[in-house]
């Protein structure tokens, strides 16, 4: 079996950010118009739904395409990591792209989350109709949920670099593996959690220093928080727009990471 280190996967999306920082700083660029895209689009669709009446039907079918949109742009930022960590000579604009790739990571997104809906959903019902014991068998769906998301946890790897949506093979692959999976993703998430509190005591911190308690309002307070503190809310929306194709590397690359090492097998 290939030595793989849940440590040093949960790092790969620092190394990666130290080793192609221009490129994930650029990824910036491309959030911010993505926003801006975002708010077009939503401005489009609230004057469509009005001019047909603003009835429930249309305002649904407004949020729907919108959560695509948001969803797509996603997508793209996590295979350009993907595309980064594991066919960096692919032709792109710095190594995004929306195509086949970029489609499949939303579909297999969708297919998850359905079935984590469906557990949660067989929980709740059979909860309920237990009483007060349904506790139990919720917790255990928990558990459930949780077992299953980290075998079918390199889907997404999987079906950018193999070009197929193949869950299996992520079972497969994470065949006796579930503790070093946990391990890479709990170490993870617990490294996302630390970097961003960070930011925003940081923020905090330069808000009060700046303007007090008022300027903690410039910073977390809101659309107002333009007019009252415009600089501040400047400077938290660009480190927001920094932040985000940041989060989105730290959390995909070590997915590639553990990819690349099982798949390294003879």
């Amino acid at each position: 079996m290939t030595s793989f280190s849940a440590s040093d996967a949960a790092l790969e999306g620092f190394n990666l950010i130290r080793r192609r920082w221009r490129i994930v700083l650029g990824w910036a660029g491309f959030n911010l118009i993505a926003l801006i895209m975002l708010v077009v689009l939503t401005a489009m669709f609230s004057v469509i739904a009005s001019a047909v009446g603003g009835g429930a039907q249309a305002m649904a079918l407004a949020g729907l395409a919108i959560g695509f949109s948001v969803l797509f742009a996603q997508a793209i930022l996590a295979a350009g990591v993907f595309r980064l960590e594991m066919r960096p000579e692919e032709p792109s604009f710095m190594h995004l792209r929306l195509g086949r790739d970029e489609l499949r990571l939303v579909m297999i997104w969708l297919i998850t989350v359905t079935g984590a809906w469906v557990v949660g959903w067989l929980a709740a019902l059979a909860g309920h109709a237990v009483g007060a014991g349904g506790v139990w068998i919720e917790l255990l769906a928990a558990a459930l949920a949780i077992y299953f998301g980290l075998r079918f946890a390199l889907t997404s790897p999987i079906g950018f670099n193999e070009r197929r949506i193949d869950f299996p093979r992520s079972w497969r692959l994470t065949r006796g593996r579930v503790g070093a999976m946990l391990g890479m993703l709990a170490l993870s998430a617990c490294l996302i959690g630390v970097l961003m509190v960070t930011v925003v005591v940081v923020l905090a911190v330069v808000a009060f220093a700046s303007s007090g308690l008022d300027g903690l309002a410039g910073v977390f307070g809101g659309r107002e928080a333009l007019h009252r503190h415009p600089g501040l809310f400047l400077l938290a929306f660009a480190i927001e727009i920094i932040l985000t194709p940041v989060l989105w590397t730290l959390a995909m690359a070590p997915l590639a990471a553990a990819y690349r090492a099982f798949t390294a097998e003879p």
